[in-house]
């Protein structure tokens, strides 16, 4: 049972999902059992099948048994048309099956039909009646219908079957011998089949029977004593069982397996139209949630993610409505988080923050006294209103800010490297509990409840920020041109203060709409103020196919930059061309970061982690010398610091230096030709070059990002912050 739930997750694996990369995925998601259903798997598959799955997961494996059922054997093709009032031979599957003739298997079940016996075929896809048993098995067809290989079938009486078929042992045999410690009893019809099993597989594998049979209701009370737990398939069951009465078999048995304390898992049809579509019905998603709360300890997902368009969709879908229901205590209609069930990471601290007054709320502000703040002050009140930097409502006050520069930590132990601070002048004072007008360019954009007014020794500040108090380093030349003092507070934005925002702006609350509607839940973030070299694909789609993400937030800094950086503008202008033309369809989502670089070295490494996170992010590329300046940090500071603070919840994923082997033809961080024959690529170089009006070699930077850069040169275009 995964460790997040108190429900369990059965995932069948066919050819849709018996791949790698689907089995990492599908266990990433918090599957909690593999199933193999041995009517679709050859014993001489199986282990072969088995390797695959424990090379690429830690999930037990379920042997999911043919157990005592009628089934179709080959036909012709795959399938046969039984046309109504024709005469058809029922036969063995020994010989090739002739024209007009049904096999079925297994053997043992022709000699029991009876003249008179009706066979329906394939959830009464066709049904046949039995006219003759000898020396030929006749049968006429009551209703057509096109009827396929190794399809389930019925006799209206009860006949003998084992309970194990040959093929079920052979399997189980070879099962036990590679470590396997689940099997499904299929048709488990009465207590003495359970047991049967037991003494074949021993005390240490969990049997789960399966409900799935008149029979089997009629000696639920024993098959609950013999098995593990129990499974309601409620495809098969609806053979035997009106439709109209199965709901209330299914709370029946739900019911009495809980009063038993055994657990019980129901099957089939949870998502059926995700086999072909991406999401599923509203009446597929109700019929889920109230199963669970019926009582059903797990679910099972059969054809969805055995064939199915979406198996790793449709568990996550499964994945969402568990924790829905999980959770139904905190849902009201009034206020409920509309992000509860995406599947997403958390956002830091465990909300993600909101601090926008309302229209009607932002009349009468005319009085307050008004605070002027700068472009970069403005920006961080805009980020902390919109939840950009949850858990922080406000501005730091002296005793939060010491914890960050002493612990990397806010005072409650939530990890958080970045002082974010509004640094006034000398005769800015305000008492206590005062609440102050915001202004930026003279006219109030927000509001801050003032709690504190603290000065703090700025060369001391910038020592503990920075690791450093030469004015050489940008972040510190910016720190000591301002106040000694500082007002802290929670903020609130204004209305106005969010229109005519920048074009490819999202907010985290959008970033997070769309990654759900792109039914994305891993997805890795990348942080740059650079237009894209070949050295930021590579670490993009490394990052992307090695961590089983289902995309890539590109999310470059558009703010305020120094002389000479890449504009805001050209850098969204060259990643969108690189993801129409150069990367897989639908991979990536593009949107501006409308804040501006601190230049903290590793602790805006952390800090820009955490800031992804709240904008949806489970991932987030840091590279070598990530967010570094000049030569204030050693290259391998930023993961070091890392390492220091621990699970963040976020997951960095680190990178070496990335560069052009001209041996290899590739873009590589090590092989086995050395540094000899590499070729170094980096924004500043990519800058300079440029800047001058040079041209880079397409292992540099995409001929179509560096002809876009010169044609905007070229008309004019800011391509370079002045």
């Amino acid at each position: 049972m995964n460790a997040d739930s108190n429900k369990t997750i059965l995932c069948t694996l066919g050819p849709a999902s018996l791949n790698a990369d689907t089995i990492k995925r599908l266990a990433q998601l918090g599957v909690d059992l593999f199933r193999l259903n041995l009517s679709h798997t050859r014993v001489d598959q199986l282990e072969g099948l088995i390797s695959l799955i424990q090379a690429n997961s830690d999930v037990p494996i379920c042997l999911d048994t043919q157990g005592a059922q009628v089934r179709t054997g080959p036909l012709p093709d795959g399938e046969m048309k039984l046309e109504t009032d024709t005469v058809v031979s029922l036969v063995d599957t020994t010989n090739e099956t002739g024209p007009n003739e049904v096999p079925l298997y297994p053997a043992s079940v022709l000699p029991q039909l009876m003249v008179g016996d009706v066979v329906s075929i394939d959830f009464n896809i066709a049904s046949v009646q039995v006219l003759a048993t000898s020396p030929v098995i006749r049968a006429r067809v009551l209703s057509a219908g096109r009827i396929g290989s190794n399809k389930a079938a019925s006799i209206d009486r009860h006949i003998f079957l084992d309970p194990l078929t040959d093929v079920d042992l052979a399997a189980i045999d070879l099962g036990l011998h590679l470590g396997i410690k689940n099997v499904a009893l299929s048709f488990a019809n009465r207590q003495a089949a359970v047991e049967e099993l037991r003494k074949l597989v021993g005390d240490d594998v969990k049997i789960i029977a399966k409900v799935e049979s008149r029979t089997s209701l009629d000696n639920l009370d024993g098959i609950m004593e013999a098995a593990d737990a129990i499974l309601i398939d409620r495809g098969d069951m609806g053979r035997e069982v009106a439709i109209e009465y199965l709901p209330f078999v299914q709370k029946k048995i739900i019911a009495e397996a809980n009063a038993a304390g055994v657990p019980v898992y129901v099957a089939t049809n949870l998502l059926e139209s995700m086999m072909v579509n991406p999401r599923p019905t509203r009446a597929e998603a109700n019929d889920v949630i109230n199963t669970l709360l019926d009582g059903a300890d797990g679910l099972v997902l059969a054809a969805e993610t055995a064939i199915g368009a979406y198996p790793v969709g449709s568990v996550r879908m499964i994945r969402s409505l568990i924790r829905h229901h999980e959770a139904q205590g905190t849902f009201s209609l009034d206020q409920f988080d509309s992000h509860l069930g995406s599947g997403l990471i958390s956002a830091h601290g465990g909300r993600l923050i909101e601090r926008l007054v309302r229209e009607q709320d932002a009349q009468g502000m005319n009085g307050l006294p008004r605070l002027e703040i700068g472009e970069s002050e403005m920006l961080d009140v805009r980020q902390i209103a919109i939840g950009t930097f949850s858990p922080l409502e406000g501005f730091m006050d002296r005793e939060i800010l010491e914890s960050v520069l002493e612990k990397n930590r806010l005072p409650d132990g939530t990890a958080w490297p970045m002082p974010i601070l509004l640094q006034v002048t000398a005769d800015a004072d305000y008492p206590a509990g005062e609440t102050v007008a915001l202004t930026y360019q003279n006219r109030a954009r927000a509001i801050i409840a003032v709690d504190e007014v603290f000065s703090y020794d700025l060369e001391r500040l910038a020592k503990g920020w920075f690791g450093t108090t030469d004015t050489k380093h940008p972040g510190v030349k910016r720190l000591l041109q301002g106040g000694d003092r500082f007002v802290a507070g929670k903020v609130s934005l204004l209305p106005h203060a969010m229109a005519n925002r920048e074009a490819y702006e999202l907010t985290p609350a959008q970033a997070r709409r769309v990654f759900e509607s792109r039914e994305w839940q891993r997805v890795v973030g990348f942080h740059t103020r650079n237009v894209p070299h070949r050295a930021h694909e590579y670490l993009q789609l490394t990052a992307l196919a090695n961590n089983q993400c289902d995309g890539i937030f590109i999310h470059p800094v558009t703010g305020p930059k120094k002389t000479g950086d890449f504009s805001g503008g050209i850098t969204l202008k060259a990643y969108q061309l690189l993801i129409d033309q150069h990367y897989p369809p639908g991979a990536a989502v593009l949107g501006g970061f409308v804040t501006y670089s601190r230049y903290a070295g590793p602790r805006e490494a952390v800090f820009t982690a955490l800031c992804r996170q709240n904008f949806g992010c489970s991932h987030f590329i840091v590279g070598r010398d990530h967010t570094g300046v000049g030569d204030f940090y050693p290259p391998d500071a930023s993961q070091r610091l890392f390492d220091e603070i621990g699970d963040i919840g976020i997951e960095p994923v680190f990178f070496d230096s990335v560069y052009y082997c001209q041996r290899c033809r590739n873009h590589v961080e090590g092989c086995e030709h050395g540094r000899e024959f590499s070729q170094e690529i980096s924004g500043t170089q990519a800058r300079e070059v440029l800047r001058q009006g040079g041209t880079l070699p397409d292992w540099f930077i995409r001929t179509s990002v560096s002809q876009l850069i010169v044609r905007e040169l070229a008309n004019g275009g800011e391509v370079f912050a002045e």
